[in-house]
């Protein structure tokens, strides 16, 4: 398991809504700290907001009524990817215990209705644009995106399928996979992925579906029950003697159906919708032609 923050403020955070109504485009959003440097080459501690209009503004001055009030924290992460902390106007969950020298700020989670908070952790300061943190479905969209690219690797018995006799499909289905985001103050999103079909078109019309309960025995020759008799052969030029007519080779496709759940912390599950990741197989078929041979 990782640390991410941001999954913790996109499951947490509530709708932003602004304490007040915003006089005109000047009232800021959310500010931040920067260092940025000065005139006489010196580093310089500066406030920079995010104006409600979308432009920026820096703030040199700490004095009172200088730099603009924001009622409370957001948790997300800079535009380097690192988890933090900013100043927002907008009414969020989160309520800054304590700061330090270095920026590190005390953070605590209050759930609504609550009068404590019930976790804290520390969190660095953001030293430039915070971005939103994305949905919760959206982290475990993340987390799914990582396994779910595993392509189907069948193999065929006979390497060269021969009319009338069965062609057997061996696979090797991926496990059930559980994967998780947390951050440090415990909130998780948890995925949990599996294959709960294989489809398995056999390139002539004709295609089977098998359920999970059918994957151990996807073995191949001699057992396997994934086996298929081709009519027809294939030929380098299709359309010859007994050849098929449009086909060189028969197209396999074999196919992994996802299935895909996520939930927060002990919370109910939801499906994610995933696409299904296909494999096609060329596969060529012979025939066996007995003759009649007349005896010396």
């Amino acid at each position: 398991m990782r640390s991410l923050t941001l999954v913790v403020g996109a499951l947490l955070l509530s709708a932003h809504t602004p304490v007040a109504a915003f006089a005109d485009a000047t009232e800021a959003t959310d500010c931040w700290n920067e260092t940025r440097v000065g005139p006489d080459l010196q580093e310089l501690k500066v406030t920079v907001c995010l104006l409600e209009g979308g432009s920026i503004e820096t703030y040199y001055s700490f004095e009172a009524g200088e730099r603009p009030p924001m009622i409370d924290v957001n948790l997300g992460h800079d535009t380097l990817g690192t988890e933090c902390w900013w100043r927002t106007a907008y009414d969020t969950p989160w309520v800054k215990l304590d700061e330090f020298t270095d920026g590190v700020a005390l953070v605590g989670y209050q759930p609504p209705g609550a009068i404590e908070t019930v976790v804290d952790a520390f969190v660095p300061s953001c030293t430039s644009q915070p971005l939103a943190a994305g949905s919760a479905l959206a982290s475990a969209w993340e987390l799914a995106n990582r396994h779910i690219h595993q392509r189907p690797g069948p193999s065929f018995n006979p390497d060269v399928g021969i009319t009338g006799l069965d062609t057997f499909l061996a696979i090797q289905l991926p496990p059930p996979i559980t994967d998780s985001l947390i951050s440090p103050i415990g909130t998780t999103v948890t995925v949990e992925i599996k294959v709960v079909e294989l489809v398995v078109d056999w390139g002539d019309g004709r295609a089977e579906t098998f359920t999970e309960s059918a994957f151990s025995h996807l073995t191949g020759y001699p057992d396997g029950i994934a086996r298929h008799g081709y009519e027809t052969k294939t030929c380098p030029t299709p359309g010859g003697p007994r050849c098929h007519p449009t086909l060189s080779e028969y197209q396999i496709g074999v196919e992994f159906d996802w299935f895909v759940r996520w939930r927060v912390d002990a919370g109910a599950w939801s499906t994610i919708a995933v696409p299904n990741i296909t494999a096609t197989v060329p596969y060529q078929v012979d025939e066996i032609v007995s003759r009649s041979v007349a005896n010396p």
